[in-house]
């Protein structure tokens, strides 16, 4: 009988210990670099990524984001279809605190008043197709506070995003808010 109540309490550990496990190898989001209780890491990304950001920069600030990314019915050669427009999210800490905003040409504004405008570098595919793909952007920083001298975003972990392959003719010019969560890991030159 005491068997049995030590491998009771043993499969209850392992169960409570992974239910704790950060995702994809992401610690929690934080706060200012100087303040942070722990340091950001890289995310765990597949060996031959296209996302990876330089080895000469250093992960300084993840944000979580929750919002929809918005989509046209348009009129093209293949057909009707869904066009990307712009995403519009809010920018979480860890606590889930907004912290900030995520909108057109991929800009990141922070409360503190820093902001990025980014550009698409690279990407890898989800590993569902109504998942966003991960991203690698490239931006340019303004602004002083945590957003300042960051030269490199990530988006990963996404969930949710994309449209259906197709649009109807009575949908032709309307817009479709697609939910969306992701993390966003903000990278800096080392020694920044």
């Amino acid at each position: 009988m005491n068997r049995v109540y030590i491998a009771l309490a043993a499969a209850c550990f392992v169960l409570l210990n992974g239910c704790a496990t950060p995702r994809a190898g992401i610690p929690p989001a934080v706060g200012t670099p100087s303040t942070a209780a722990a340091p950001v890491a890289s995310p765990s990304l597949a060996f031959f990524s296209k996302i990876k950001a330089p080895s000469t920069h250093e992960p300084t600030l993840q944000l979580a984001s929750r919002g929809v990314q918005i989509f046209r019915c348009e009129k093209r050669e293949t057909g009707l279809t869904w066009i990307f427009r712009q995403p519009q999210a809010d920018l979480l800490d860890g606590s889930g605190k907004s912290v900030g905003k995520h909108g057109a040409n991929f800009s990141f504004e922070h409360d503190d008043g820093s902001r990025l405008v980014s550009t698409v570098a690279a990407y890898d595919e989800a590993s569902k197709p109504t998942d966003l793909r991960w991203l690698l952007l490239t931006t340019r920083s303004f602004g002083k506070g945590l957003l300042e001298n960051v030269t490199h975003v990530q988006r990963v972990n996404t969930a949710g995003g994309m449209p259906p392959a197709r649009c109807e003719t009575s949908q032709l010019n309307q817009l479709l808010r697609v939910d969306f969560t992701s993390e966003f890991v903000f990278y800096r030159p080392r020694g920044e």
